[in-house]
């Protein structure tokens, strides 16, 4: 048991509600969304989804180059090992057929861990899991999704001890702590986010889609799938199906799946500046590779991925990982920044900032993960790189010719974190920054992540009077002046799916609509759950130079502009 204390620790909000907030819990409590035609009427764009699987991840030098994420007993992993749970996950993930490549199905077999029980022990819980996982029915021909995801909640609902451990050593090994706790409802969380990450490419969309059956909505909601290029940041090599080649294969993957009928997805191009050199690059090619998937492969805007380690402007590189448990993590290191000139992080600066330039030019939408975790690429980096305060740096050095504010069109994904958004105490100015942001750059917006905490009462309260004052277009800055830009018209809804929750989708999701229904927040429902999106994405603009001819993409977003004017 103190294996398992040591690993995950434990969480406490300690959250006190003011009486105003207090009052405002009473009357969420008896708010209806299945019973309000707003809700039922209304579309929903979710502007952060994901639909990549294990194939497109570079999982074995994730697993080590993060030895470090639970130490010491991530101590354990030996690289034999890495590469044993690495495989033992993509064997069991299917790829679907698409242009240039072929399907393939996932292993049958459910003896992975007495096939590998010389790994260690960490290797050797976390198999037999799986295993159990696999014998339950888990990725049974035949079984339904749900039943899948039923057998699933079985098998985390009945761990020891010491496969709980495993599980929550993987989720921090893959930046997910944040996401998930001991209770058991955030275990099961957990246990289905390495479900989903073993699912068919092409099936993700229907996944989601099922995620919300039955959910108070008009239509299935509209998904902006976000891409990651993880290959350059861990130094892994694609090799065939194992790992996808993110330019010849991901991308074209990821275009022939939104171009299919009733997918109701669209897709932002990842962005990796170390491809500019990794593994042969040249100068411009990691720019290149996201022009091209926006001007000729159907991407509607960038991601961009701070906590792969670096920065939109003042990058400082954190020192290279030094140790004997480091080897793995130095070589990364050295993937990443040993081939960029003596000031390395003047040249990042200046790789990040001619991307956004062209952003700017071409009013291309960049979304920017801006919370403290996730995906690093090392422990640390996303605290390290992703504070807002650095996009506020690049928006203040870059006004518009006419000396207006900058125009990048930009989301900053989760909106700063928790923190200022659900009373929490460690980043609370990431928030703030992100506030001020919305209210002084035309084109700046943002998403907060929804999740179990809005199914709390308490914090769903706190969320509600949070944005209630954040809205209030009377406010005025440190300086007394007023804000140029309503907040109202630059928050987004957004879920991060397929990440980790400890809620069910459609229990968060009408969570959400319960607090948009308040007295308070109801008048700008449709603006977060889909209006806002749509002007984040430039819809209508892109749209009227289409000429009427529109592509499979663009006919979606027609649609939801329609739905929206109705």
């Amino acid at each position: 048991m103190l294996l398992l204390v040591t690993v995950v620790g434990c969480r406490s909000t300690g959250l006190r509600l003011t009486a105003e907030q207090e009052q405002i819990r009473k009357e969420l409590a008896v708010i209806s969304p299945r019973d309000d035609s707003l809700a039922r009427d209304s579309p929903i764009v979710d502007i952060h989804t994901h639909t990549f699987n294990a194939r497109y991840l570079p999982l074995r030098n994730i697993l080590l180059g993060k030895r470090d994420a639970a130490t010491p007993y991530t101590w354990l992993i030996s690289d034999s090992c890495a590469a044993t749970l690495a495989h033992s996950l993509i064997a069991r993930t299917e790829l679907a057929p698409a242009p240039g490549g072929q399907s393939v199905p996932r292993m049958e077999s459910a003896s992975q861990a007495q096939e590998h029980r010389d790994k260690g022990l960490i290797c050797g819980i976390f198999l037999k899991l799986l295993d159990k996982a696999a014998a339950s029915g888990a990725w049974r021909k035949g079984m339904s999704p749900k039943d899948q995801l039923d057998a699933i909640d079985k098998v985390a609902k009945e761990m020891n001890f010491q496969e709980k451990a495993a599980v929550m050593i993987a989720t921090r090994m893959m930046g997910m702590d944040n996401h998930v706790d001991m209770s058991p409802n955030g275990l099961r969380g957990a246990v289905r986010f390495l479900w989903f990450l073993t699912q068919n490419d092409a099936d993700q969309t229907r996944l989601f889609a099922l995620q919300y059956k039955d959910a108070p909505m008009r239509g299935t909601p509209l998904m902006v799938s976000h891409m990651m290029d993880l290959a350059p940041v861990y130094d892994q090599e694609p090799n065939g199906n194992e790992l996808l080649d993110f330019a010849k294969d991901q991308i074209r993957r990821v275009e022939s799946f939104q171009e299919r009928p009733n997918s109701n997805m669209i897709y932002l191009v990842a962005y990796a500046p170390y491809r500019d050199y990794w593994r042969g690059g040249h100068a411009g090619d990691a720019q290149e590779l996201v022009r091209s998937a926006i001007e000729e492969h159907g991407a509607w805007g960038v991601k961009v991925y701070p906590p792969s380690g670096y920065r939109p402007a003042g990058n400082s590189i954190q020192p290279r990982p030094a140790g004997i448990r480091s080897r793995a993590a130095a070589e990364q290191w050295d993937a990443r920044y040993g081939p960029l000139p003596a000031d390395k992080n003047r040249a990042l600066d200046e790789k990040i900032e001619k991307l956004l330039l062209w952003c700017i030019e071409k009013d291309v939408p960049v979304f920017v993960h801006s919370g403290t975790g996730e995906f690093e690429a090392r422990k640390g980096y996303g605290f390290y790189h992703s504070n807002p305060s650095f996009w506020r740096q690049f928006l203040d050095n870059h006004p518009a010719p006419d000396g207006s504010p900058c125009r990048l069109r930009l989301s900053l994904g989760h909106a700063g974190g928790d923190d200022y958004w659900f009373g929490g105490k460690t980043a609370v100015s990431w928030g703030s920054d992100t506030y001020e942001m919305c209210r002084r750059f035309p084109n700046v917006y943002c998403e907060i992540t929804t999740h179990a905490q809005l199914v709390a009462p308490d914090s769903q309260a706190f969320f509600v009077d949070r944005l209630t004052k954040a809205f209030d277009d009377s406010q005025r800055d440190a300086d007394g002046k007023p804000y140029p830009f309503s907040f109202a018209k630059k928050l987004m809804y957004g879920t991060d799916w397929y990440l980790p929750d400890a809620s069910e989708r459609v229990t968060v999701l009408i969570a959400t609509e319960q607090a948009f229904l308040h007295k308070k927040l109801r008048v700008h429902y449709k603006d977060y759950f889909f209006g806002n999106a749509l002007r984040y994405l430039n819809a209508g603009t892109r749209l009227n130079k289409s000429n009427g001819s529109f592509t499979a993409v663009e006919k979606r977003l027609q649609d939801a502009l329609t739905l929206a004017t109705d």
